[in-house]
């Protein structure tokens, strides 16, 4: 069948991407091939088509039956089928996970397992062959999904949530993406693929591998991309390209990689409106058009000088920069084996949008009706700037906010372990450290009165003096961490694998703005640690519980508002103490895990921009459950799915104590039914994803709810040789689900229009692609 061969195809990218990498690790007999030794290379992918390598010391290889801890892969085919629409909306199909990805190519906010934030996704690493893109995932206007993007040098994507991973690489105590990257192999082959849309976006994608030399190999590959988005702004707004190159050097006993990736892409960020403006389509509207896109602000990072500039808000969110590293790793025999893992990030962050200001969305007459609205006084009527119109007293206009945030990032990073095996105990000693830093430039405010429908175009209300929050600030961090991982097999059956890191990292940070210069200069330790157990019942069942303590230290907006005001909430790390227990099954046509977690987060501040931070607590129940069923006639089925119980948790603030965790639903399922059958030369797939989101709230005190909604997705893949095409079609239902509120401002009844930000309508995706 098409898509098992296809998994067959992947499985074995995958495999030659981490086999050297790191071994698979000789935690029991099962695990090692027969007649293989814990000293010979990692077997063969026929042998075992099913290793996963991260949540593990040194990246070693572990059957993912036998990984005592829940971990999710993406194939190139789940990704093909998933269609996603940035890195950050990959993560969708990871039990656990909610993603708000109606913000743009650029950005996604990301909440795992309950722990609380306000946006972003504080809680995320993502990684490239085991390297992290940079160094804290925690700094305002910046999500590490904004800094990847996904071509077809990919091969598979390795989730963890927590439990081991907190102690290696950064020691995320959240989640841990790990996107795997192809290796090349004797043969020379490559595809292209052709994409176009309904709306005007249009891409291109290549990669080619082969074999440069004896134990040598290649793999390049990339893409270009032009067009306008579903919320058709009129013009170009997303556009760039990629290039990706991955290198490998094999030898008898290790393997060297290095990888380069240089992105410079930007899309449009999505923004919250006034939704309830009558006759708006929620699924398409957008607030940037060429009448918009052009606004005068205050120059970022000015400090107060007051200078101007004008500024093009269609250029939207975007990286421009490079992201490398590489693997080195060596068998010295003896059950000695060396791994090294460095990266390196150096490039620009940019955020631009039109931010809602204010209670929302006013009709014409209530705006003519306050004279601080009034450009003249007396004035009666109201014009678009641009079109000339003059608009009803029944139409709407908003305020929004010309934000800019420019963000110059850098980071290096090195992680060496030395692991020794001997019998069923396998011991690991690792060192890393990181060196960050951003250099950011703000622009916040330069609020402008725009019509909300219509023309969508500036009008001539009073907006007072330009003004915005200018600053610049810049940060850096050292990190360094040292770690100690023990896997023991107590019998062929059952392991106990445990571990614990120290961690210390020093901030600088300046900022001028708004006020006095000030710096902060210190210096933040934490011990998280691990303990886990696994044991298998039979050949196909496993069951395993963990208990780990995680920490996030904070980094450079985390600690903003410490600087002159001593009474600041954010002088102590954040814990994240997480249980889980769970059982896993595989054979040849059912693959299922289920698993029961509990996360108790101290510390944690709801730092939103322009909002008074607030620390508070969270408590989370939940069950998970990742399953996938092949059948023998070519229906496969694939779900992942969620309930969870997240709750705030501080007696001292009895307005959100105990209230329904902010923006987290209490539920999420997803279920992708595929069929294969033959027609006459064409090779046919049909699928189709029904997605459930549960009802949220857009703040602690839980007054701006966010109501439960569903979405199905569709698609059709044909193959004739060397020949595929695809049409995927997203929210064929146009549903109309919800994402976020105005932070700054919750709406009573019958006060304002609420401001929130739906998800993406309907829209069809066409590709063409050709093997050689």
């Amino acid at each position: 069948m098409l898509l098992r061969n296809r998994l067959k195809i992947t499985a074995a990218a995958v495999l030659v991407a981490t086999q050297a990498q790191a071994q698979v690790a000789p935690d029991a007999p099962a695990q090692i091939a027969p007649g293989a030794t814990p000293d010979t290379p990692a077997p063969s992918v026929d042998e075992q088509p099913d290793i996963v390598v991260t949540g593990r010391a040194a990246g070693s290889g572990i059957r993912k039956l036998e990984a005592g801890y829940s971990i999710t892969s993406l194939s190139a085919d789940d990704l093909l089928i998933q269609n996603p629409k940035s890195a950050g909306d990959a993560l969708k199909s990871i039990p656990g996970i909610f993603v708000e990805s109606s913000g743009g190519v650029g950005t996604a906010n990301v909440f795992v397992r309950g722990i609380p934030s306000t946006g972003d996704a504080p809680f995320v690493t993502f990684q490239f062959n085991g390297v992290p893109v940079y160094g804290a995932s925690s700094p305002s206007f910046m999500d590490q999904s904004a800094l990847v993007r996904f071509d077809e040098t990919v091969a598979t994507v390795e989730a963890v949530n927590g439990g081991p991973a907190s102690l290696f690489s950064d020691g995320q105590p959240g989640l841990t993406a790990n996107l795997l990257l192809r290796e090349g192999r004797e043969e020379t082959e490559g595809s292209v693929k052709v994409s176009s849309t309904e709306y005007g976006a249009r891409r291109v994608d290549g990669v080619l591998s082969g074999k440069i030399a004896d134990d040598l190999f290649y793999v390049i590959g990339g893409y270009v991309s032009s067009g306008d988005s579903v919320r058709t702004a009129g013009f170009d707004t997303e556009k760039g390209g990629q290039v990706s190159v991955n290198i490998t050097k094999r030898f008898d006993t290790g393997k060297f990689n290095v990888f380069a990736r240089y992105t410079d892409d930007h899309g449009e960020w999505f923004l919250p409106f006034a939704a309830d403006v009558p006759g708006l389509n929620l699924g398409t509207y957008n607030q940037l058009n060429n009448n918009t896109r052009y606004q005068t602000i205050i120059v970022p990072g000015s400090a107060g000088s007051g200078a101007t500039q004008r500024f093009d808000f269609g250029s939207g969110r975007g990286w421009k920069g490079v992201i490398a590293g590489g693997n080195l790793t060596n068998d010295f025999g003896s059950g000695i084996t060396f791994a090294d893992h460095f990266g390196y990030t150096k490039g620009t962050l940019q955020t631009a949008g039109l931010v809602p200001a204010g209670a929302g969305a006013i009709t014409v007459a209530t705006a003519l009706a306050s004279p601080g609205n009034l450009l003249t006084p007396g004035q009666t009527t109201v014009q678009t700037l641009h079109t000339g119109q003059t608009l009803a007293s029944t139409d709407y206009v908003q305020q929004f906010g010309g934000w800019v945030v420019l963000k110059d990032l850098s980071y290096i990073s090195n992680e060496a372990t030395l692991t020794y095996a001997t019998g069923g105990n396998r011991l690991t000693v690792g060192y890393y450290f990181s060196h960050f830093s951003s250099n950011d430039a703000w622009s916040l405010g330069n609020n402008t009165w725009q019509q909300v429908g219509g023309s969508v175009d500036t009008v001539n209300l009073n907006n007072g003096p330009i003004s915005s929050f200018a600053i610049a600030d810049f940060g850096s961090a050292d990190e360094n961490a040292i770690y100690l991982a023990d896997s023991y097999n107590i019998t062929d059956a059952l392991r106990v694998d445990a571990g614990v890191r120290y961690q210390s990292e020093k901030i600088n940070f300046h900022i001028e703005g708004n006020g006095q210069p000030s710096t902060l200069n210190e210096e933040r330790h934490s011990v998280p640690w691990t303990v886990g157990v696994n044991y298998r019942i039979l050949s196909t069942l496993d069951v395993y519980g963990r208990v780990s303590q995680g920490y996030h230290i904070p980094s450079f907006d985390d600690v903003r508002s410490q600087l002159g005001n001593t009474s600041a909430p954010t002088d102590q790390n954040w814990s994240i103490r997480s249980y889980e227990i769970g059982t896993k099954y595989r054979d040849h046509a059912f693959d299922v895990s289920l698993s029961g977690f509990y996360d108790k987060v101290v510390g944690a501040v709801y730092n939103d921009v322009g909002v008074p931070a607030v620390v508070a607590g969270s408590k989370t129940y939940g069950l998970e459950v990742d399953a996938r069923w092949t059948s023998s006639f070519g229906l496969s089925i694939a779900t992942n799915d969620v309930l969870e119980d997240a709750k705030t948790d501080d007696p001292l603030q009895p307005g959100i104590n105990g209230k329904r965790a902010e923006r987290i639903p209490s539920y999420q399922a997803r279920i992708t039914p595929a069929y294969e059958f033959k027609l006459p030369g064409l090779l046919t797939t049909i699928y189709g994803t029904y997605e459930a989101v549960g009802k949220r709230y857009s703040d602690l005190a839980n007054i701006q709810p966010l109501p439960a909604y569903a979405t199905f997705s569709a698609g059709i893949l044909a193959t004739r040789g060397p020949v595929t095409i695809q049409v995927a079609a997203d929210n064929l239902t146009n549903s109309h689900g919800l994402t976020e509120g105005n932070p700054r401002f919750l709406a009573g009844p019958g006060t304002a229009l609420p401001v929130v930000r739906p998800i993406f309508g309907r829209s069809f995706r066409f590709t063409g692609g050709f093997k050689f």
